[in-house]
């Protein structure tokens, strides 16, 4: 009987255990633990009075792992490569200060299928990191050239081409738009840790290591 008893008790005191914080879930399976301490973090982030009322009026809200605005989705489709695909999608998103990858993990994502076009519209610059698949890395800076020479309001990533992004600024957001010729869509669409680019592009690992770390950490080179 008492050891009857015992065993509900642990039974009991076992289920009443709940997790200290929502699990958020990941997109792929390659995203690691610390992805949720990295949310958190964004999610405390303290924006400026005006960012944070241009992301409210933008109606940005965290949406699985990314701080998003409502998307759309074309009501046409189109013939790529012989197959019907929705033609486009167009999203607004918040990039925070010093936030580093795209999920402010240092990860990099690859869309296997679309051409992705980020829009600039205000805030602070960001650097975009790209990695060919035949290893060749290159970056861009997305915002205003009048503020930043060299900056674009456009940034183009080719299809199957890695790419990360990095704050220029550690009080600033950013916020620009996306477009994906087709569609976005889950199906094609992939995320790396630093640790799996890495294996990848081992000669770029000082770079995946600069970009793990929290906030604006200044330029690397190689």
């Amino acid at each position: 009987m008492r050891l009857l008893l015992f065993v509900c008790v642990c039974a009991l005191a076992a289920a009443q255990k709940e997790p200290q914080s929502p699990q958020t879930p990941s997109l792929t399976a390659n995203l690691t633990t610390n992805l949720t301490a990295n949310l958190s973090r964004q999610e405390n982030v303290k924006l400026l009075p005006k960012d944070q009322q241009l992301k409210d009026a933008l109606e940005i809200k965290w949406d699985g792992e990314f701080l998003a605005g409502p998307a759309f989705y074309s009501p046409h489709n189109a013939t790529f490569e012989g197959t019907e695909r929705t033609a486009f999608s167009f999203i607004n998103f918040l990039i925070n200060p010093g936030q580093c990858g795209h999920l402010d993990d240092g990860s990099w994502v690859k869309n296997d299928v679309s051409e992705v076009v980020f829009m600039y519209h205000s805030g602070a610059p960001v650097k975009v990191h790209f990695i060919s698949e035949g290893g060749v890395y290159s970056t861009k800076v997305m915002g205003n050239p009048l503020d930043l020479e060299g900056a674009q309001f456009l940034v183009h990533v080719p299809r199957a081409v890695y790419s990360a992004f990095e704050s220029l600024s550690n009080t600033q957001a950013t916020f620009h738009s996306y477009i994906d010729i087709p569609a976005w869509s889950a199906d094609h669409h992939q995320e790396f840790t630093p640790a799996d680019m890495a294996a990848i592009f081992p000669q770029y690992s000082g770079l995946f290591e600069h970009l793990a770390k929290p906030g604006y950490q200044g330029e690397w080179t190689q």
